[in-house]
């Protein structure tokens, strides 16, 4: 008969219920640590997208501008050319086209200063719509002595009864004439914006001025009764004559992949469940393991069950990394892609080694492998931020040394605590040109019938120390070679000079260049990735297709 003790049973109660509270601390720690961390890296992207989307609409805004000034430049021009009197009828004749055909305005005014004196002011032509501006009043000659006295035009927003204009002169102080057009802007200030627009995901307003009363308001693409934009906003200023437009965006929808939306929820849900499967499965064994003399096994099935929990949270983490990658490599006439990523073994803590290949359109392509310094869920959040970033400026059409200037002004260590090496390269694969930028990244490396060497190139500071100037080079690829880029987690062992490890890929380059390009990359990884160091690595590599050889077929894939 066995006999049971009380305070033996109580004490074997309270070891069941400790663990099953730390078992439930822990997952619960985990899950809410995984969920931020997803949220996080979500809404830095939104953010940074969201940034991208208001500077491509500035862009945008800037060229609406442009082709409003283009009409005054030229009219103004003319008139030069048509002597001290200028050509009222070839103005009117001008300026109606513009007007009847395209209203891109509702007035236009020739108007011509006396030589001599800026107070003798004569009103030459006027063709369109009544002015806001009575043409006679004080207020329109004042804003053509206005545009004669300055180098750049003038603007005013004018609001005569309910109609709204923004009034524009631009003067040639050389012959003194002066052009003043009026652009007749909505009594509602809306602007629709069309469904296949590049910025339809976004709400916006646009002021006249620095300021974002709604006094300034020229434009919205909202309800009046909606402004001023609230939440997850954006500004940016455009140089509009002698004042400034003032663009607000605001996002109408989520900017970024449908599963960075919804990966803080599902990691939520999935953590949840792990962690009550968890705690009942250690109850069980642990109830268990107090009906016998097995506490030992009891606790060593424990911990087994939290290394479980340790690696599903490590894949969870992963998972969301190579999220971020690319998932489809684009097809490239003329070449051939093959990618890896190898996550480091050690810990939970996920790296920011990744790479990129851009279709930039006709026949150009565009690739990035870059790596953010240190560990985990910032490190992430920089590495998307930089990847979408630089991703952006290549299908704007910035070079790769532009690209990487203009991302030096966004980085910056002492605030992000984190630098960034990175190469960008803008290719055209009928030639096999291929123009290099590197920001402190390892040098690529050109495999071609006459051996394998890397590519000599000036190497510029990495993003994050600063705003720096980048210089390019311009590589050919023959037909049959191979450019080889990773990061440096393929050649740096600890306590060895890395020289020795840029050797050994050369190597383990020549030993395996007649695989096919996919099996090249597999071999090179396998040769060289040292498993015992905790260092996420990222290849990409290229093969420019023999011309005319039987079997060459232009692709990508990956590993």
């Amino acid at each position: 008969m066995t006999r049971s003790f009380p305070g033996s049973s109580r004490a074997s109660a309270n070891r069941t219920t400790r663990a099953v509270a730390l078992v439930v601390v822990i997952g619960l720690v985990l899950t809410a640590a995984s969920s931020v961390v997803a949220h996080r890296v979500d809404r830095s992207t939104e953010e940074r997208l969201l940034e991208t989307q208001t500077e491509q609409a500035a862009a945008v805004l800037s060229t609406a501008i442009a082709i409003i000034q283009l009409p005054l430049t030229t009219g103004l021009q003319v008139q030069a050319n048509a002597g001290m009197d200028g050509n009222p009828a070839v103005f009117r004749r001008t300026f109606a086209a513009n007007i009847s055909e395209d209203p891109l305005f509702a007035s236009a005014s020739l108007w011509r200063a006396e030589e001599g004196g800026e107070e003798e002011l004569t009103r030459l032509s006027t063709v369109g719509s009544e002015p806001a501006l009575d043409p006679d009043g004080a207020r329109a000659e004042e804003l053509v002595l206005r545009a004669l006295a300055v180098t750049t035009p003038v603007v005013e927003k004018v609001e005569v009864g309910d109609r709204v204009r923004l009034v524009y002169a631009q003067a040639d102080p050389d012959t003194g004439f002066v052009i003043k057009i009026e652009r007749e802007l909505p009594a509602d200030r809306r602007s629709v914006v069309d469904d296949d627009s590049a910025f339809s995901n976004l709400d916006y307003a646009i002021y006249i001025g620095d300021q974002t009363r709604l006094d300034d308001l020229t434009t919205t693409s909202v309800e009046l009764d909606d402004l001023p934009l609230e939440g997850s906003t954006a500004r940016t200023t455009i140089a509009f004559g002698d004042t400034v437009l003032t663009l607000v965006t605001r996002p109408n929808r989520h900017l970024g992949s449908g599963l960075s939306k919804w990966l803080p929820l599902i990691l939520l849900l999935s953590g949840l469940v792990l962690t009550a499967a968890s705690a009942l499965i250690t109850r069980t064994l642990s109830n268990r393991g107090n009906r016998a003399e097995e506490d030992a096994a009891t606790i060593t099935r424990l911990y087994e069950k939290n290394n479980e929990l340790y690696e599903e949270q490590r894949a969870l983490f992963l998972r969301l990394q190579r999220a971020l990658l690319p998932h489809v490599i684009p097809t490239i006439p003329e070449l051939e892609i093959a990618s890896s990523y190898v996550a480091g073994t050690k810990g939970i803590e996920i790296g920011g080694d990744w790479y990129s290949i851009v279709d930039v359109g006709e026949d150009h392509f565009g690739f990035v492998v870059g790596d953010v310094s240190g560990k985990g869920v910032d490190t992430v959040a920089e590495m998307a931020r930089a990847r979408f970033t630089l991703r952006a400026y290549l299908l704007d059409g910035k070079t790769p040394a532009e690209a990487l200037e203009k991302c030096s002004s966004q980085f910056d260590i002492a605030v992000d605590e984190h630098i960034v090496t990175v190469i960008v390269g803008l290719g055209t694969w009928a030639t096999g040109e291929v123009v290099v930028a590197n920001a402190g990244h390892p040098l690529p490396l050109l495999m071609t019938e006459a051996g394998s060497d890397y590519v000599t190139m000036p190497v510029g500071p990495p993003l994050g120390v600063g705003e720096s100037t980048y210089e390019s080079v311009t590589v050919t690829m023959p037909p049959g070679s191979t450019l080889f880029a990773f990061t440096d987690g393929l050649v740096e062992r600890r306590g060895e000079d890395i020289d020795v490890g840029m050797e050994r890929l050369v190597d383990a380059v020549e030993e395996h260049r007649d695989e096919p390009l996919a099996d090249l990359v597999t071999s090179v990884l396998a040769a060289l990735h040292d498993k015992e160091v905790a260092d996420d690595t990222a290849v990409l590599a290229l093969r420019r297709s023999t011309l005319g050889a039987p079997g060459s077929a232009p692709g990508g894939s990956g590993t």
